[in-house]
Protein backbone atom coordinates (compact mmCIF):
# COMPACT_ATOMS: atom_id res chain seq x y z
CA UNK A 1 0.00 0.00 0.00
CA UNK A 2 1.58 3.49 -0.82
CA UNK A 3 2.82 5.85 2.12
CA UNK A 4 4.42 8.61 2.80
CA UNK A 5 8.36 8.30 4.00
CA UNK A 6 6.81 9.54 7.41
CA UNK A 7 4.33 6.98 8.13
CA UNK A 8 6.32 4.24 7.09
CA UNK A 9 6.87 3.21 10.83
CA UNK A 10 3.13 2.78 11.31
CA UNK A 11 3.73 4.83 14.60
CA UNK A 12 -0.52 4.24 15.39
CA UNK A 13 0.86 0.54 15.86
CA UNK A 14 3.38 1.47 18.69
CA UNK A 15 2.24 0.22 22.14
CA UNK A 16 3.25 4.13 23.57
CA UNK A 17 0.60 5.38 20.98
CA UNK A 18 -2.06 2.85 21.78
CA UNK A 19 -1.56 3.48 25.55
CA UNK A 20 -2.10 7.58 25.01
CA UNK A 21 -4.63 7.69 22.72
CA UNK A 22 -6.27 5.02 23.80
CA UNK A 23 -6.46 4.00 19.95
CA UNK A 24 -5.92 0.00 19.00
CA UNK A 25 -5.07 -0.43 15.66
CA UNK A 26 -8.11 -1.44 14.26
CA UNK A 27 -9.64 1.57 15.60
CA UNK A 28 -7.05 3.60 12.72
CA UNK A 29 -9.03 2.93 9.69
CA UNK A 30 -12.33 4.13 11.34
CA UNK A 31 -10.68 7.47 12.89
CA UNK A 32 -9.52 8.27 9.67
CA UNK A 33 -12.44 7.72 7.59
CA UNK A 34 -14.32 10.30 10.30
CA UNK A 35 -11.66 12.50 9.44
CA UNK A 36 -12.47 12.74 6.16
CA UNK A 37 -15.84 12.36 7.06
CA UNK A 38 -16.19 15.34 8.80
CA UNK A 39 -13.96 17.48 6.61
CA UNK A 40 -16.71 16.57 3.38
CA UNK A 41 -18.47 19.80 3.56
CA UNK A 42 -15.50 21.53 3.30
CA UNK A 43 -12.12 22.78 5.10
CA UNK A 44 -12.65 23.12 9.59
CA UNK A 45 -10.43 24.85 12.60
CA UNK A 46 -8.96 21.80 14.93
CA UNK A 47 -11.48 23.11 17.23
CA UNK A 48 -14.00 22.24 14.43
CA UNK A 49 -12.55 18.86 13.51
CA UNK A 50 -12.39 18.31 17.21
CA UNK A 51 -15.73 18.44 17.69
CA UNK A 52 -16.99 16.85 14.91
CA UNK A 53 -14.92 13.74 15.33
CA UNK A 54 -15.13 13.34 19.28
CA UNK A 55 -19.06 13.79 18.66
CA UNK A 56 -18.65 10.16 17.42
CA UNK A 57 -19.08 7.77 21.03
CA UNK A 58 -15.79 5.75 19.90
CA UNK A 59 -14.17 8.79 19.68
CA UNK A 60 -14.89 10.83 22.61
CA UNK A 61 -12.44 10.49 24.58
CA UNK A 62 -10.18 12.18 22.34
CA UNK A 63 -11.38 15.13 23.64
CA UNK A 64 -8.64 16.68 25.90
CA UNK A 65 -6.23 15.41 22.88
CA UNK A 66 -7.43 17.95 20.63
CA UNK A 67 -8.05 20.70 23.25
CA UNK A 68 -4.10 20.46 23.75
CA UNK A 69 -3.51 20.67 20.14
CA UNK A 70 -3.75 17.04 19.06
CA UNK A 71 -0.73 17.65 16.52
CA UNK A 72 0.80 14.18 16.90
CA UNK A 73 -2.29 12.46 16.35
CA UNK A 74 -3.70 14.17 13.28
CA UNK A 75 0.04 14.23 11.79
CA UNK A 76 -0.22 10.98 10.31
CA UNK A 77 -4.08 11.88 8.47
CA UNK A 78 -1.44 14.44 6.75
CA UNK A 79 1.18 12.07 5.57
CA UNK A 80 -1.32 9.36 4.73
CA UNK A 81 -3.40 11.91 2.39
CA UNK A 82 -6.26 11.68 4.08
CA UNK A 83 -6.05 15.84 4.71
CA UNK A 84 -4.46 19.25 4.36
CA UNK A 85 -3.73 22.67 4.96
CA UNK A 86 -7.05 24.33 3.63
CA UNK A 87 -6.83 28.73 3.67
CA UNK A 88 -6.43 30.06 7.03
CA UNK A 89 -9.01 31.64 9.17
CA UNK A 90 -9.67 34.50 11.38
CA UNK A 91 -5.77 33.75 12.02
CA UNK A 92 -6.42 29.87 12.41
CA UNK A 93 -5.65 27.31 10.32
CA UNK A 94 -7.67 24.64 8.68
CA UNK A 95 -8.03 21.43 7.19
CA UNK A 96 -9.15 20.08 4.03
CA UNK A 97 -9.68 16.71 2.52
CA UNK A 98 -7.22 16.55 0.11
CA UNK A 99 -9.22 14.19 -2.15
CA UNK A 100 -11.22 17.47 -2.81
CA UNK A 101 -7.86 18.51 -4.40
CA UNK A 102 -8.10 17.99 -8.27
CA UNK A 103 -4.53 18.39 -8.41
CA UNK A 104 -3.90 15.67 -5.59
CA UNK A 105 -2.68 12.07 -7.29
CA UNK A 106 -2.62 9.60 -4.78
CA UNK A 107 0.45 8.97 -2.49
CA UNK A 108 3.14 7.63 -4.65
CA UNK A 109 5.22 4.16 -3.69
CA UNK A 110 7.29 4.41 -0.67
CA UNK A 111 10.19 3.83 -2.00
CA UNK A 112 9.35 6.48 -4.71
CA UNK A 113 8.33 8.94 -2.15
CA UNK A 114 11.38 8.34 -0.22
CA UNK A 115 14.01 9.08 -2.80
CA UNK A 116 11.97 12.08 -3.78
CA UNK A 117 12.04 13.10 -0.52
CA UNK A 118 15.93 12.44 0.04
CA UNK A 119 16.54 14.49 -3.24
CA UNK A 120 14.17 17.47 -2.23
CA UNK A 121 15.92 17.86 1.03
CA UNK A 122 19.45 18.13 -0.53
CA UNK A 123 18.17 20.54 -3.04
CA UNK A 124 16.70 22.58 -0.45
CA UNK A 125 19.58 22.23 2.84
CA UNK A 126 22.20 20.97 0.54
CA UNK A 127 25.29 21.00 1.10
CA UNK A 128 24.47 18.85 3.93
CA UNK A 129 25.56 15.12 5.72
CA UNK A 130 23.60 11.88 6.14
CA UNK A 131 22.92 12.31 9.77
CA UNK A 132 21.19 15.43 8.43
CA UNK A 133 18.75 13.18 6.35
CA UNK A 134 18.36 11.11 9.22
CA UNK A 135 17.46 13.62 11.43
CA UNK A 136 15.15 14.96 9.32
CA UNK A 137 13.10 11.96 7.71
CA UNK A 138 14.15 8.80 10.04
CA UNK A 139 14.41 10.31 13.63
CA UNK A 140 11.83 9.61 16.05
CA UNK A 141 8.11 8.30 13.79
CA UNK A 142 9.84 8.84 10.52
CA UNK A 143 10.96 6.28 7.90
CA UNK A 144 13.74 4.17 9.78
CA UNK A 145 17.99 4.15 9.28
CA UNK A 146 17.35 1.22 7.00
CA UNK A 147 15.63 2.28 4.43
CA UNK A 148 16.95 5.92 4.29
CA UNK A 149 20.43 3.78 4.15
CA UNK A 150 19.02 2.19 1.03
CA UNK A 151 17.52 5.25 -0.39
CA UNK A 152 21.27 7.31 -0.07
CA UNK A 153 22.77 4.45 -1.26
CA UNK A 154 20.76 4.11 -4.84
CA UNK A 155 21.13 7.91 -5.28
CA UNK A 156 25.01 8.33 -4.58
CA UNK A 157 25.42 9.30 -8.04
CA UNK A 158 23.73 12.40 -8.22
CA UNK A 159 25.60 13.33 -4.98
CA UNK A 160 28.54 14.98 -5.12
CA UNK A 161 30.70 15.69 -1.51
CA UNK A 162 31.78 18.73 -0.16
CA UNK A 163 34.27 19.83 2.54
CA UNK A 164 32.76 22.29 4.65
CA UNK A 165 35.24 23.16 7.62
CA UNK A 166 37.01 20.12 7.28
CA UNK A 167 33.32 18.00 7.02
CA UNK A 168 32.54 16.14 4.82
CA UNK A 169 28.52 17.19 3.60
CA UNK A 170 26.77 16.30 0.01
CA UNK A 171 25.05 18.26 -2.83
CA UNK A 172 23.02 17.44 -5.56
CA UNK A 173 25.76 17.49 -8.41
CA UNK A 174 23.53 19.58 -10.63
CA UNK A 175 23.84 22.33 -7.53
CA UNK A 176 27.65 22.22 -7.34
CA UNK A 177 28.19 24.68 -9.87
CA UNK A 178 25.57 27.65 -8.40
CA UNK A 179 26.96 27.12 -4.85
CA UNK A 180 30.72 27.52 -5.75
CA UNK A 181 29.63 30.76 -7.55
CA UNK A 182 26.61 32.08 -4.87
CA UNK A 183 28.93 35.03 -2.78
CA UNK A 184 28.49 34.80 0.94
CA UNK A 185 25.51 37.12 2.57
CA UNK A 186 24.86 38.96 5.20
CA UNK A 187 21.27 39.00 5.15
CA UNK A 188 19.12 39.83 8.07
CA UNK A 189 15.92 37.83 8.36
CA UNK A 190 13.56 37.88 11.84
CA UNK A 191 12.16 34.60 11.78
CA UNK A 192 9.57 32.78 13.86
CA UNK A 193 10.77 29.64 16.61
CA UNK A 194 10.82 26.64 14.27
CA UNK A 195 11.28 28.09 11.37
CA UNK A 196 12.20 25.59 8.46
CA UNK A 197 15.17 27.19 6.87
CA UNK A 198 16.29 26.19 11.06
CA UNK A 199 14.70 23.17 11.90
CA UNK A 200 15.51 21.88 8.21
CA UNK A 201 19.61 21.33 9.46
CA UNK A 202 18.45 20.70 12.88
CA UNK A 203 19.71 23.07 16.12
CA UNK A 204 22.79 20.35 17.35
CA UNK A 205 24.27 21.64 13.54
CA UNK A 206 26.93 24.34 14.47
CA UNK A 207 27.29 25.79 11.57
CA UNK A 208 23.67 27.06 11.71
CA UNK A 209 23.13 27.28 15.82
CA UNK A 210 25.99 28.35 18.22
CA UNK A 211 26.10 25.43 20.87
CA UNK A 212 25.58 27.25 23.70
CA UNK A 213 22.15 29.18 22.18
CA UNK A 214 20.53 25.64 21.46
CA UNK A 215 17.75 25.03 24.38
CA UNK A 216 16.16 28.36 22.91
CA UNK A 217 16.13 27.44 19.72
CA UNK A 218 14.59 24.19 20.38
CA UNK A 219 12.03 25.67 22.55
CA UNK A 220 10.88 28.11 19.79
CA UNK A 221 12.41 31.19 20.43
CA UNK A 222 11.72 33.94 17.34
CA UNK A 223 15.06 34.09 16.11
CA UNK A 224 17.49 36.36 14.12
CA UNK A 225 19.13 35.03 11.05
CA UNK A 226 22.56 37.07 9.90
CA UNK A 227 24.16 35.70 7.19
CA UNK A 228 22.48 32.36 7.57
CA UNK A 229 23.85 31.82 11.47
CA UNK A 230 21.40 32.54 14.61
CA UNK A 231 22.94 35.31 15.80
CA UNK A 232 20.02 36.44 18.23
CA UNK A 233 16.53 36.35 19.11
CA UNK A 234 13.39 38.90 19.19
CA UNK A 235 10.19 40.04 20.80
CA UNK A 236 8.18 42.20 19.89
CA UNK A 237 5.49 45.45 21.81
CA UNK A 238 3.05 46.95 21.01
CA UNK A 239 5.34 49.43 18.98
CA UNK A 240 8.83 47.86 19.10
CA UNK A 241 10.72 44.84 18.12
CA UNK A 242 12.92 43.82 20.66
CA UNK A 243 15.89 42.20 19.87
CA UNK A 244 18.27 40.47 22.10
CA UNK A 245 21.67 40.35 20.14
CA UNK A 246 23.94 36.85 21.14
CA UNK A 247 27.75 38.27 22.64
CA UNK A 248 29.23 36.06 20.52
CA UNK A 249 27.73 37.05 17.22
CA UNK A 250 29.46 39.04 14.75
CA UNK A 251 28.38 43.31 14.71
CA UNK A 252 25.07 44.51 15.26
CA UNK A 253 23.77 45.46 11.67
CA UNK A 254 21.48 47.80 13.27
CA UNK A 255 20.32 49.41 9.62
CA UNK A 256 19.28 45.90 8.44
CA UNK A 257 17.50 45.34 11.71
CA UNK A 258 15.64 48.37 11.52
CA UNK A 259 14.55 47.55 7.88
CA UNK A 260 13.87 43.95 9.16
CA UNK A 261 11.44 45.48 11.85
CA UNK A 262 9.36 47.71 9.64
CA UNK A 263 8.97 44.54 7.64
CA UNK A 264 7.67 42.73 10.53
CA UNK A 265 5.25 45.51 11.49
CA UNK A 266 3.81 45.48 7.54
CA UNK A 267 3.79 41.90 7.67
CA UNK A 268 1.67 41.89 10.91
CA UNK A 269 -0.41 44.59 9.89
CA UNK A 270 0.71 46.88 12.27
CA UNK A 271 -1.10 51.03 11.90
CA UNK A 272 2.34 52.07 13.53
CA UNK A 273 5.50 50.98 11.91
CA UNK A 274 7.39 48.75 14.49
CA UNK A 275 10.74 50.65 16.14
CA UNK A 276 13.93 48.54 16.88
CA UNK A 277 15.17 48.48 19.99
CA UNK A 278 18.08 46.20 21.02
CA UNK A 279 17.33 44.74 24.41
Amino acid sequence: MPTSPYAASRMWELPSWQEYYDLKPADWPAFRETVRESLADGPLTLDELGAAVTARRRFRHLRPVFDDGAGTLIKPLTWQGDMSFGTPRDGRHTFQRLEDNPRWAGIPELDDAGRHAVVAYFRTYGPATFDHVHYWLGDGLGAGRKRLQGWLAELKDLLMPVDIDGMIAYALRDDVDELFATSPSRTVRLLPGHDQWVIGPGTKDEHVVPPARRTPVTRKANIVLAGGVVSGTWRTTDYEVVVDWFDEAERVPRTALAEEATRLGAILGRRRPLTLRMG
